[in-house]
């Protein structure tokens, strides 16, 4: 591929082809992509897209990738959007911007999740997934996105989600809420030093090892 070059849809389609042909990860590292779309797929192995520069959305709605994928440093002008999918390694967006929403729903990840310092526009939801592995969203910065007359909250929500391993929002920035309604998290959760602007929602939520709250004032945790 051409450096600097703006990736179209047959460009990406291409590379995604070429990959699976070859038995190797997508390569998309430091690359320019108009918007990357993979609803209904199935990749065999991982897709790297540390430092990458995507215009438009990801989509990888009911996606099946055997292995990591890799967001790290990436700027996504829009959103991100991996619902449904199963992805059998770890989600890393350590650092990316993302200027509207993640979207998680119904996710189920046999890794973890990496997105510590990475700054978010609009909510961030893993409702309904489940992550055998951990979550560490620690000096993440989660803001309100508007548009026009739409704003849509800066919102964490984990309702119904299961994580194996732990949850951490340490030192974070959240501008919405965070709701962990009926959530499942096998090991503990931390919020110590983080931001929340609006409530902690934490009905009918179980934590095996416990929560960690330090500075969090207490009337806006909601059991």
């Amino acid at each position: 591929m051409e450096e600097n070059k703006i990736l179209n849809k047959a460009d990406v389609d291409n590379e995604i082809e070429m990959a699976i042909m070859e038995s190797r990860e997508v390569n998309f590292a430091g690359k320019r992509l108009e918007a990357l779309s993979l609803a209904e797929k199935n990749v065999d192995n991982g897709i790297n897209l540390a430092d990458s520069v995507i215009y438009g959305n990801v989509f990888f709605a009911d996606t099946v990738i055997n292995g990591n994928v890799n967001f790290s440093g990436a700027t996504i002008a829009g959103s991100l959007f991996f619902g449904r999918g199963k992805l059998m390694g770890n989600l890393t967006f350590r650092k990316s911007k993302i200027s509207q929403t993640i979207n998680l729903v119904g996710i189920n990840i046999t890794g973890s999740i990496f997105g510590q310092e990475a700054k978010v526009s609009g909510f961030v939801s893993l409702t309904k997934a489940v992550i055998l592995g951990d979550i560490d969203c620690h000096k993440i910065e989660v803001r309100d996105f508007t548009k026009d007359d739409l704003t849509i909250k800066g919102d964490i929500y984990l309702k119904s989600a299961q994580v194996n391993g732990y949850f951490s929002l340490e030192e974070a920035m959240v501008w919405g809420m965070v709701n962990l309604e009926n959530a499942l998290i096998r090991k503990n959760m931390s919020l110590k030093k983080a931001f929340v602007k609006e409530n902690i929602f934490l009905k009918n939520s179980i934590v095996k090892d416990g929560y960690d709250l330090t500075g969090i004032p207490p009337g806006k945790i909601i059991r």
